[in-house]
């Protein structure tokens, strides 16, 4: 990510804006990547002194000085950089001012120590040689690190990660966003939401008139004791986003060093689909192994949405579906939610509207950290809550899931 000061945006009348990158900027912009990468792959095996030397010296004018901070942000933070030695640092510095104090004690009036001297009988102990152990001393230092690779080596990939990064860096400093996704399949939306949940972010969906829907995302500065996991989730989440059909973003921020309180508002088109993350979160597919080992019951992740608006839920995104035969050739189905990660408030917004009245049966799934009682859903036909310390037990979990059907426990 980058800092606000390597970003371009402007302040105005309680607005934050980012000025995009023209055709021209782009390809000089392109030019300069280049050239920073270019010097990068000469600068393989040398200090780090040296790497950021190079870098400093690629020639931009004084108008694209922000623009080339910003780029060499980005190529610093994809280079690897390791201690240029095997011997440890601190007790090569021991074994050496020990040597050198002892031997300076020893001299006579007159003399004087000779490092090589030190270098070469300290090196004989430690069975290295006087270089290697000399590039030892302070290869912990920050200075001293050697550039090993760097991870870009396309410079349009590079401007195109930098556009990017400055949306992802403004979203990093949001108290709340709100999305308006438009224009993508049924399949598209169902994806989106579950890559939101597999970074699990806190977040509502409303349906859109005309189609799409409406995320109500809380930022990581929204939270008590802002976590910085939690804003890297939500920034990169972006991708996701704006792969799923036309992207209208605003962003409630709080921004630089004293945060300042700004809105943010940008519509994007649409990114190819895939370029995030696809799967289950880990606690959904723990508890698909586990109820693997469930007799009677076929468990798969969730491919449904559950439109809720009208009952006050927004719209549901179970993770886990449920499902037997029975005698006759019926089937039930039970659709699953973890809401193990979520707010209390979110937990209730799921009660009442499963108190309103639910087409599918639905068992929510309840940390008990959120202080939640399983009774709450007492008497509602179509829902129930289970509430689980520490692990999901997959047993207790389908004992819930057949009491929805009047099995006997």
């Amino acid at each position: 990510m980058l800092p606000p000061e390597l970003t371009r945006t402007r302040k105005r009348e309680g607005k934050l804006t980012l000025s995009p990158l023209s055709a021209a900027e782009r390809g000089r912009a392109a030019e300069l990547g280049q050239q920073l990468l270019d010097v990068t792959r000469a600068a393989l095996g040398r200090d780090r002194d040296e790497v950021e030397e190079s870098w400093s010296a690629v020639p931009a004018s004084a108008k694209e000085r922000k623009l080339l901070l910003g780029l060499t942000h980005l190529v610093e933070a994809r280079s690897e950089f390791s201690s240029p030695s095997g011997l440890e640092p601190e007790r090569a510095r021991r074994a050496v001012f020990e040597r050198a104090a002892s031997l300076r004690a020893a001299l006579a009036p007159g003399e004087y120590l000779e490092r090589g001297a030190v270098l070469a009988a300290v090196a004989a102990e430690l069975s290295t040689t006087p270089e290697e152990l000399d590039a030892a001393l302070y290869a912990d230092l920050r200075s001293a690190q050697r550039l090993e690779r760097c991870a870009l080596t396309n410079a349009e990939a590079l401007v195109a990660e930098y556009e990017l990064v400055q949306v992802q860096s403004i979203l990093l400093r949001a108290v709340r966003i709100q999305a308006e996704v438009r224009g993508a399949s049924p399949d598209a939306y169902r994806e989106l939401f579950r890559k939101l949940k597999f970074r699990q972010l806190l977040f509502r969906i409303e349906p859109l008139e005309g189609g799409g829907y409406r995320l109500e995302i809380d930022g990581p500065l929204s939270l008590f004791g802002a976590t910085t996991k939690y804003g890297l989730e939500l920034a990169l989440s972006l991708p996701a986003l704006l792969s799923c059909g036309q992207l209208r973003l605003k962003a409630e921020l709080r921004w630089g060093k004293r945060r300042e309180a700004l809105t943010f508002e940008q519509t994007f088109p649409p990114l190819p689909s895939g370029s995030a993350e696809s799967g289950a979160r880990s606690d959904v597919q723990e508890l698909l192994e586990n109820l693997a080992h469930q007799r009677g019951w076929e468990a798969r992740l969730s491919e449904k949405l559950l439109d809720l608006a009208e009952r006050g839920g927004g719209v549901l995104v179970p993770d886990v579906e449920l499902s037997r035969q029975r005698r006759g050739g019926a089937r039930d189905t039970v659709l699953v939610e973890l809401l193990g990660f979520w707010s209390r408030d979110a937990v209730f917004r799921r009660i009442e509207a499963a108190e309103r009245g639910l087409s599918d049966r639905v068992l929510f799934v309840v940390s008990s950290r959120l202080r939640v009682s399983e009774e709450l859903l007492d008497g509602v036909e179509a829902a129930s809550l289970y509430v689980y310390k520490g692990k999901i037990n997959a047993s207790a979990l389908i004992r819930k899931a057949e009491a929805l059907f009047g099995d006997k426990t």
